[in-house]
């Protein structure tokens, strides 16, 4: 009891420790003050009250953050397998703080809060941790021990925040938005954002992420419908107007107030897949999407009055819908229910081709696809024997439609069983003759395989038998190393010996995020529950590539994560539906997976759920399907597929074909332009498919561009997004100077041009300085490389590199390819072609390169100029004024 008689000064004492006492409580109780700090070889320990940070420079733009218990876990390296050298660095302490400085990098941890602040090599902080919200908290899973770990950064006003993977909602710039990151069917999860603030986090965790977690819950109550399907009593207001819903939905009401103005995130989790995605506020629908099936989350960042607000969610009847928020706010925040450690790695570029890059370095740079890889891809469900097979692509070389490869969907087992990589012989009796003959066709054959064969058949007997299956599940468990082996046994005894060129590998999340709750071989399947994906792959192409060199590998798979760009696969957006909404929806979905690192990406062209046979006569959906189609002509990989669909072009009406057939021209004329652009992939760690904030951030009306993108450094993409629209209004990126595509007029950026589209093109500008080589009209990408037109689209300095090998070896990797690079000076209208450099087995001695210099009406559009100077390049250095 306090003394009252005691003298005022010794009074202000003991409050003035009471109030030191309650200002250091939550610092004390959180752990995070320093005690000690110890310089290694390798970064930095740093000792704090509840737990050791370890802080480990990884490269001369990037820094690896670790917070544990005790000594530091044994967890497996998954994602940076590449032999690194430590950068140089030096350390520096004060009274207040301890600073960990590199080249380009500098991290500076408060000795008070324990909290981490992040400067570039001017001193300028662009990353800060909030102080106070570093979590370790202990838990179990499945009678394991394991933490809650979370994170929170401060994240400035006006930030635009891209990545983590492929998702379905629209959400482009996640600043605030609220994610799941988990692996389900057309939902790819993958724990990695770049920042317009030049940074780039890797959130080191392979289980389920919360990215923002909304942690307010709405309470819901379900309502009750009629049994009459034909009358149902409950009806709601959806973005396409008025509508009952159907049978197996149901419609959940709920109440929930907030205290002020705002920004708010409401997040939607069904639990599992679904059908229906809905949620509206007060009567405004702020979530609806619809699809045969859905990934279980969505969210939506909703301006709401405070006070109390009105919700309604639709979806299948058999989820059990949760609905949250969160009151946005100036943080980014990570949380992973089972993990080790917390573990993240920062990025600084400022560029997001630095940050990129460096990602790859460490983690595994990308190899190079096959040339015919980035030609036009036949798929459909599906084709139903050999004989089928081949006559489609005799049909393509017939009415001299171009294409490169033509892909076996499901099925083709027959009754070998389900998912068995084997040959019906009935309808396909004779593989490795019918795989020849689209070969002596110029064709490539890709095939469809699945990591769930039939535990029945007898490969999935001798998988059993030697307890090759996840328990308790019909997945097989690559993450044993047997389990690979294996598994590309079967395959190359099966398919690759008879000359499959490329794997289809379906349902690699594994189907509908089924590790959840399992054990496999390396663990708990939660603490692994994202990486399933990356060892699919992993077993595919370590396998080919011991068998053989010849062939690049090509993995066309509908799941990832990060670390998987180093096996050869290319990632498609999974069974989205053909309506205008889906076809947005990719778009942004495909902007947001390639700044992730994972460069090659692709969509089903038209929707993999169609509207039947009325697709072949819809007006509508042909104007759709077109639209998508010329957008599909600009992804990294440019494939059609469809749900029992005939998607070969001679189904539909002319207005159809002629319009698919002028992009075929157009990409397969692009083609030295986007193998050299892949070089750039391979060699330097570029991407193809870039959202503006990539090559504009300074520029804000840029990065709010979510239907425009840049294809390479050179070409801006701006598809049609809505039907009966014939033009459309283009934002040109005020950095540069722009040429329309189509006609060569000129202009200035920073600006919205008013752009003709009609139903056969797709607005596309050029930036002023660059050079493009367009090759030949050919059916197939290796047909021919000569001539190439270079144009040249003047207005500043510019530089590309043409890059050409042997198209489909590894040979590449033994230097044996060449590159020739072309250089443009504006002041002195001059262009220089470089001397070759290296060389291969069957390169072409002459190139006939016809230069021209774009100008309005000259050098335009997908036909070949008559207007040029044509250069006999023999390797040697060549000047031409233009």
């Amino acid at each position: 009891m306090l003394n009252l008689k005691k003298p005022p000064a010794f009074t202000m004492q003991i409050n003035m420790k009471c109030l030191l006492v309650v200002y250091l409580l939550p610092i004390m109780c959180y752990g995070q003050t320093v005690k000690s700090f110890e310089k290694l070889n390798r970064g930095i320990n740093i000792k704090l009250i509840n737990g050791t940070l370890n802080i480990s420079p990884l490269a001369e733009n990037a820094l690896r953050i670790k917070f544990y218990n005790g000594t530091e876990p044994n967890v497996p390296e998954l994602i940076f397998t590449s032999h690194y050298s430590v950068p140089k660095f030096r350390v520096t302490e004060s009274s207040s703080k301890i600073e960990l400085k590199e080249k380009k990098i500098a991290i500076v941890i408060n000795k008070l809060t324990g909290s981490l602040s992040f400067e570039n090599n001017s001193g300028e902080i662009f990353l800060s941790e909030k102080a106070g919200t570093r979590k370790l908290v202990p838990g179990t899973d499945m009678g394991e021990s394991c933490y809650t770990v979370e994170q929170s950064f401060k994240s400035p006003k006006g930030e635009h925040i891209f990545g983590l993977g492929q998702f379905q909602d629209g959400q482009f710039n996640l600043r605030n938005v609220t994610r799941s990151l988990t692996q389900v069917n057309s939902q790819i999860s993958l724990p990695f954002i770049y920042s317009s603030e030049g940074y780039g986090i890797l959130w080191h965790q392979y289980g389920l992420t919360e990215f923002n977690p909304a942690d307010n819950f709405i309470p819901l109550k379900k309502q009750e419908q009629s049994a009459n399907g034909n009358n149902q009593s409950i009806e709601v207001t959806t973005t396409s107007g008025a509508q009952k819903i159907s049978q197996n939905q149901s419609l959940y009401t709920g109440k929930f107030k907030v205290t002020e103005d705002g920004v708010y995130s409401i997040f939607l989790n069904l639990g599992d897949m679904g059908n229906r995605q809905y949620v509206s506020i007060d009567g405004k629908p702020c979530i609806d999407i619809t699809n045969f099936w859905l990934p279980p989350t969505a969210d939506a960042l909703v301006y709401l009055k405070g006070g109390e607000h009105e919700v309604q969610v639709v979806c299948k009847s058999s989820n059990v819908p949760k609905l949250s928020w969160r009151h946005a706010n100036d943080e980014t925040t990570f949380r992973s229910p089972n993990a080790k450690l917390l573990d993240y790695v920062v990025f600084y570029g400022p560029s997001a081709d630095s940050v990129i890059a460096a990602y790859r370095r460490l983690s595994g740079n990308v190899p190079m696809l096959p040339k015919w890889a980035y030609g036009f891809w036949q798929c459909r469900e599906r084709y139903t024997s050999s004989k089928e097979l081949v006559e489609t692509v005799d049909e393509f070389r017939k009415r001299k439609i171009p294409m490169d490869v033509i892909v076996q969907d499901w099925q083709y087992w027959g009754n070998n069983g389900w998912g068995v990589p084997e040959f019906d012989t009935t309808n396909y009796p004779n593989p490795s003759g019918f795989i020849k003959e689209l070969h002596d066709a110029d064709a490539h054959f890709c095939i469809s395989i699945w990591s769930n064969p039939d535990k029945n058949s007898v490969i999935g007997k001798e998988f059993a038998s030697k307890n090759l299956y996840i328990p308790d599940s019909k997945w097989l468990d690559y993450f044993n190393p047997v389990t690979r082996e294996i598994y590309w046994n079967v395959l190359n005894k099966n398919l690759f010996s008879h000359g499959v060129d490329s794997w289809w590998m379906d349902a690699t999340e594994p189907e509908n995020d089924a590790l959840h709750g399992t054990k496999t071989y390396l663990g708990l399947g939660d603490f692994y529950r994202l990486t399933y994906p990356l060892f699919v792959s992993r077993a595919v192409y370590e396998g080919q590539r011991k068998t053989t060199s010849k062939k690049r590998v090509c993995i066309l798979t509908r799941s990832a994560f990060l670390g998987q760009q180093r096996y050869g696969t290319i990632n498609w957006s999974g069974d989205v539906g053909g309506t205008w909404d889906s076809f947005r929806r990719q778009i942004v979905a495909g902007l947001n997976y390639t700044i992730t690192g994972m460069p090659y990406w692709t969509t089903d062209i038209g929707g993999f759920f169609r509207p039947g046979k009325l697709q072949y006569t819809d007006k509508n959906y042909e104007e759709l399907l077109i639209r998508w189609y010329q957008w599909g002509a600009f992804n990294p990989i440019f494939r059609i597929h469809g749900f029992q669909s005939q998607t070969e072009p001679w189904h539909y009406d002319k207005q159809v074909q002629d319009d698919m057939l002028k992009m075929l021209h157009l990409r397969y004329r692009l083609l030295p332009y986007i193998y050299s652009e892949a070089w750039q992939i391979t060699k330097n760690g570029f991407t193809l498919m870039r959202p503006l904030v990539m090559d504009f951030n300074g520029d804000t009306s840029a990065l709010n561009q979510r239907y425009e993108f840049m294809f390479g450094k050179s070409i801006l993409v701006a598809p049609i997004t809505e039907p009966n629209t014939t033009e459309r209004n283009v934002y040109l990126p005020k950095q540069s100077g722009w040429y329309n595509f189509w006609s060569g007029e000129s202009f200035s950026g920073g600006q919205l041009v008013k752009t003709e589209a009609p139903l056969d093109k797709i607005p596309l500008y050029v930036k002023a300085g660059s050079i493009i080589p367009m090759g030949p009209a050919i059916q197939y990408s290796t047909e021919k490389n000569d001539p190439i037109e270079i144009r040249i689209y003047p207005g500043a300095d510019g530089m590309f590199t043409l890059y050409e090998d042997e198209n489909n070896n590894y040979d590449y990797e033994k230097g044996k390819y060449s590159t020739i690079t072309f250089t443009w000076n504006d002041a002195g209208k001059f262009l220089t072609i470089g001397n070759r450099k290296n060389s291969f087995p069957g390169m072409l001695k002459v190139h006939n390169f016809r230069v021209v210099k774009v100008s309005k009406d000259n050098g335009v559009g997908i036909n070949a100029v008559e207007k040029f100077r044509l250069i006999k390049y023999i390797g040697k250095k060549v000047t031409v004024k233009l």
